[in-house]
Order: structure tokens, then C-alpha cells, then sequence
């Protein structure tokens, strides 16, 4: 569908019966839809006898003789459709919908020109015909630069050029019907069984807990395409949003840069004083910063880390629900902007909880993270997820990078994150006691129940054995017990500790059926629980 000003033109088709029908049936969708007045009328002609679509206005368009289609070839040619008080528009707004070449095209007689792009869109809603994409103003790009500018100052050698905002998705419903739901669950990661793709998260901690310490070194194996902690990693541009000390980010990547002598990483570090709770406008400018460097890298970007809340929000108050909602609305137009997983850095209060403030937040995040200092250094820990696994997710220590010295002569060191700390280990030297991890201790009781319910050389069914690990813990959540028993049976059969086999799986301590079980099977008396069937 072409919309143009009124033009003149001399090569209008021969009119056909599917001319006719099109135009009254443009008429009938426009009059039925009830968004605008429509008539089917003759625009003027020229001095050639043609149409002169130009010199149309309100006042020289004809209505059709006894509203029927002309006989006449030129007039037939001259037959439209008028458009007036359309929704939205002003009263004044008139416009014409003439077929070339079978295609309906909108021409303005008369009106502000600002209500075209509206009218435009009314119209072709209604005759469901696709507006035509239009580029943007040059007073839309204008406003775009100015509201990225606000942020960002251009980096120099770079293209500095910001493509204008243009929110797509923001304010629309999608939909789905119950039929057209998949078959199979699928989730895409960014870091497995850690950070789902297009989530919001947070991670929280006292000052000097080290959370902002982690949180770069997990964000430079992601733009490295490293695995991190054993964990596979999705590889992808990630933008550091660093409202907190940039310079210090920036020292503490350069140290893994030294350390790791990785280079050429789409990683980028943003600063400025940012406001996300007076409006979106800032949200905004963040998700066009992130889209640019998206184009420059040309990569997708897989995360955006926001660090931190406080040097984020504001006039807000974060005790305020009012305010936090205000937030947490800014972080969704920024996921909804861009796709990526969003994280935000933010402090516990000195009780060393939770994230301090309303609790709007805690609602809101997919999963929710704490860094605490321990025995053997400091423990990164999931403190609440609504479909992962809670518990220790790695146990850390910090070593100093050297990365010269100052006008003085002393030297510039930055922390980087050390290889993951062998806790138990490290206690023991140290002539401490600290817990087990969440999995070791999964494993432990596993092997033990599967021992006593496999008495005798018994094989055991995975409904039974899951069920008796879930009545040690009765207030861990059931989806929580099923996971950690997975995971731990996947370790325990990889160590050679457990030996299963049928459908469904039954189980046996391998060192049971070393000693003359000849074959795992299971007897009608112990078959497995239907539960297995889910569990695997």
C-alpha cells in the first residue's frame, strides 16, 4: 500500500470490474469497521480529461451518479474512495484511496500533514493491506542521538553513529494458544544451570563481599566463550554497565586480560550518571547503546550487568514499592529491548540477607544470587530461583594482578578471580571445619539410602530411591529434590559408584553387584514407582 501527497498523473489503468469491486469493497470494510466516514466519489478532472488527483480537495470530489459505477472509461478512472474523520486524526484530515494497478494508495487532500502516518495505519488495519515501512524523521533521529547522548559520550575512533530508538515489541501483547505450545520443555542459557537467556537476575552482597569481582570474571569467560567453574557458557557480546567505579571494572578486566592472555573480546564497559526510575528514558538509551555495539561487534548480545542498583536508581526511593516498581520497569524495557539476560549488582543490608529495599525486586528476578566471604575466601550462592536449583554455585578466592605502578612507584594491582577453592580442602589445612557443598552432600545421602534399600543384592527403582531422599528433606520444594537427585545420580554413575539398567531404570550400588548380582533387574515386588517416569 503506497501513501504519497496528492499527485498528478497521466497513466491511470483502464478501469475493471475488479476495479469496481475492489473500491466498493473498500468502502464496505471502511464502513463496517466504523474507525472513519467513506463514500466512493469522482475526483475532478484536469484539463486532459484525466483524473487530477492534485487538484482534488473536499470541495471538487463528486459524488457517483445514482451510486453506480460510471459507464464512462474517464470517469470510471476518476472513481474513489474519500476518507474523512478518521480516528485520531483531525477533523479536517481528508483523503482519497485510489487502485493502481489493483494496489490501494492513500493520497491527502487536505489536513495537517501529521496525521498521515496515522491515517495510513487506520486504514490499512482495517482493508488488511501492510502499512509501507517509513524512515525515520529527521526530527525522530535528532531526538534519538540527543536521548543516547544524554548517557554515552562518543568513544574516539569509533562509529559513534546511534541508530534511532524504535520500540517494536514495547507495549504489545503476544500470544499464544495452549495448542501451540511445544511438546518438549526447552530452555536456552547463557551459563548452564545458571543464568537463563533473557532473564533478569540479581546478585547481592555486603561491600567488599567480592560480588562485583565475580560478576567480571564471569563476564569475561562469557565474551571469551570460556567455560566457567565447570559450567558451559553461551558466547556472546556482553555490556558492563558500570555506575560504580569504571575505572576499578576496567582495572579488574584488564588483570584477566594479563592473567588469562585472552584479547578481542566483545566485551564493553559503560559509565554515566544513570536514572532508572524517572521514566524509561534511560532504560532506553542503555538498550540503544547495546544494540549499536551488537552492530559493531557483530555479535548478539548475551548479557547486560548493571552495577549497581543504588548508583542506578535515582531520586527513588528504594525502601518505596512505588520507586522500585519504577526499577524493575526499566530493567524489563531493556530486556524487552534487547533480548539479553539482565543482571543487576546490588547491596544487602548489614545483616547480610538480602538485597536491601522493597521487596518488589525480589518478586520480580528469576533467580536471585548472594556472595559472602567464608572460611576459605568467599562462596557465590543462589538464594532463590523459580525453576533452577538453589545452593552454592562455586566456592572462590581473589589473588592481586600487577599492573604497574603509580607516579610514586608504587604498585597498581586489581583482583582476578583465582581457581575455584577446593573447600573442604582448604578447611582442613587450615584446621577448619566447613559444610559440603549442596552436591556432595546430595551424593553422600544418596549412596547411603541406595545401600540400605539394595540390602541383599536387591535393585532398587528410582521412584522408590528418590522418594526416600525426599523424606529426609520434607521442606526442600519437590522440583528442587528431583533436581539435586538427578544431578547426583548423573555423578554418581559417571564415578562408577552406581550401575543401573532397563526401562524405566532401576539401580544398584556397583560394588553389590561386583560381589554376584549377575544382572540388574527388577522384580515385580520392587518395581520402580511410577514417579521414574518423570524423574529419569
Amino acid at each position: 500500500m503506497n501513501v504519497s501527497q496528492a499527485k498528478s498523473t497521466n497513466t491511470d489503468p483502464i478501469p475493471t470490474e475488479e476495479t469496481r469491486d475492489l473500491t466498493f469493497g473498500i468502502y464496505d470494510v471502511l464502513t463496517d469497521q466504523g474507525h472513519c466516514l467513506a463514500d466512493v466519489v469522482l475526483a475532478p478532472a484536469g484539463e486532459d480529461g484525466e483524473p487530477d488527483w492534485a487538484g482534488a480537495d473536499p470541495a471538487n470530489v463528486r459524488k457517483l451518479p445514482a451510486d453506480e459505477w460510471p459507464e464512462d472509461e474517464p470517469s470510471a478512472r476518476a472513481a474513489c474512495v474519500l476518507v474523512s474523520d478518521v480516528d485520531g486524526c483531525d477533523p479536517d484530515g481528508t483523503f482519497l484511496i485510489r487502485l493502481d494497478d489493483g494496489k490501494p494508495e492513500v493520497i491527502q487532500i487536505h489536513g495537517p500533514e501529521s496525521d498521515r502516518a496515522v491515517a495510513e495505519s487506520i486504514i490499512a488495519r482495517d482493508i488488511g493491506a501492510e502499512p509501507p515501512k517509513r524512515e525515520p524523521s529527521k526530527l525522530q533521529q535528532s531526538m534519538a542521538l540527543m536521548r543516547a547522548r544524554l548517557l554515552f559520550k562518543p568513544v574516539a575512533a569509533n562509529d559513534n553513529t546511534q541508530s534511532p530508538a524504535k520500540l517494536d515489541s514495547w507495549g504489545k501483547l503476544t500470544f499464544t494458544w495452549f495448542d501451540d505450545i511445544g511438546t518438549e520443555a526447552k530452555k536456552e542459557t547463557v551459563v548452564k544451570g545458571m543464568l537463563g537467556a533473557g532473564e533478569f537476575t540479581m546478585i547481592s552482597g555486603l561491600p567488599g563481599s567480592g560480588k562485583s569481582v565475580i560478576v567480571t570474571d564471569l563476564a569475561c569467560h562469557i565474551a571469551a566463550g570460556l567455560p566457567w567453574m565447570g559450567r558451559k557458557v553461551k558466547q556472546g557480546l556482553v555490556v558492563y554497565v558500570a555506575a560504580e567505579r569504571k575505572k576499578l571494572t576496567e582495572r579488574r578486566m584488564m588483570a584477566f586480560r594479563k592473567k588469562h592472555g585472552v584479547k578481542d573480546l566483545p566485551l564493553l564497559v559503560l559509565g554515566g550518571l544513570i536514572d532508572m526510575t524517572t521514566g524509561t528514558l534511560h532504560a532506553t538509551a542503555i538498550a540503544m547503546a547495546v544494540k549499536k555495539a551488537a552492530e559493531i561487534t557483530g555479535q548478539p548480545c548475551v548479557w547486560i550487568i548493571i552495577d549497581t542498583l543504588t548508583r542506578t536508581f535515582g531520586p527513588g526511593d528504594q525502601h518505596q514499592s512505588k520507586d522500585m516498581a519504577k526499577y524493575v520497569r526499566s530493567c524489563d524495557t531493556i530486556i524487552a529491548e534487547t533480548g539479553s539476560h539482565l543482571t543487576v549488582v546490588h547491596h544487602t543490608s548489614w545483616a547480610g540477607e538480602r538485597g536491601k529495599g522493597a521487596i518488589d525486586l525480589d518478586g520480580a528476578v528469576d533467580a536471585s544470587f548472594m556472595v559472602k566471604k567464608n572460611a576459605a575466601g568467599h562462596v557465590l550462592e543462589c538464594d532463590g530461583t523459580n525453576d533452577g536449583e538453589e545452593g552454592v554455585i562455586c566456592n572462590f578466592r581473589m589473588e592481586s594482578v600487577d599492573l604497574g605502578t603509580d607516579e610514586e612507584g608504587e604498585p597498581i594491582t586489581a583482583p582476578v578471580v583465582a581457581k575455584a577453592v577446593d573447600v573442604a580442602g582448604f578447611a582442613r589445612g587450615a584446621g577448619e571445619k566447613v559444610k559440603q557443598t549442596v552436591q556432595a552432600k546430595a551424593e553422600t545421602e544418596l549412596m547411603d539410602i541406595l545401600t540400605e534399600l539394595s540390602a541383599g543384592g536387591r535393585p532398587v527403582g528410582g521412584g522408590m530411591w528418590q522418594a526416600r531422599y525426599h523424606q529426609m528433606h520434607p521442606d526442600v520444594k519437590e522440583n528442587t529434590i528431583a533436581s539435586r537427585w538427578k544431578r547426583a545420580v548423573r555423578a554418581l554413575e559417571d564415578a562408577g559408584r552406581v550401575q543401573s539398567n532397563g526401562t524405566p531404570k532401576v539401580y544398584i550400588p556397583a560394588e553389590v553387584q561386583n560381589l554376584g548380582a549377575n544382572e540388574v533387574h527388577a522384580p515385580d515386588a520392587l518395581a520402580p514407582a511410577p514417579s521414574d517416569h518423570l524423574s529419569g
